[in-house]
């Protein structure tokens, strides 16, 4: 009996089943460099992954911006990935689901110290320039008054 851990891939590349799988894998990760060989920079850092399913070539990006950006590009994508051997008839543009969407922190008030605006009406005080003097002045009536 052997006493050593066997290896993930062993398994992959004996099982039917797993070894399809780990070939169209394979075969996705080369047609998504192509692809993005093709495209446009930035877009082709925002292309996250190509399936070929049949004559269409779906085309996933991580965001509904840059999907479509690359809508615009996918009249010339076809007619270069025809010319290189790649059957294309279609392109679709989908954006990829993450499993749940990032979590915005909300900004931190920041409030105008009675010191800053104190620097702010000097400042106001020697600006030649009335309009600016004046928004000056109201930016400084925006500081927060301490508790004594």
């Amino acid at each position: 009996m052997n006493k050593r851990p066997r290896l993930i891939k062993d398994f992959l590349q004996r099982t039917g089943t797993l070894h399809g799988l780990l070939e169209q894998s394979k075969a996705q990760l080369l047609l998504l460099q192509r692809v993005r060989s093709l495209i446009p920079s930035p877009l082709d850092s925002h292309c996250t992954a190509a399936v070929q399913k049949g004559s269409q070539l779906v085309l996933y990006v991580d965001s509904s911006t840059w999907a479509s950006r690359l809508r615009f590009t996918t009249r010339d994508l076809a007619r270069q990935l025809n010319a290189g051997g790649i059957t294309t008839e279609r392109i679709t543009v989908r954006v990829q689901v993450t499993s749940k969407p990032p979590r915005r922190e909300h900004a931190r008030i920041r409030h105008l110290s009675p010191e800053n605006a104190a620097l702010i009406n000097q400042t106001a005080a020697g600006i030649t320039d009335s309009d600016l003097s004046e928004a000056l002045i109201r930016l400084g009536r925006h500081a927060v008054k301490t508790e004594s």
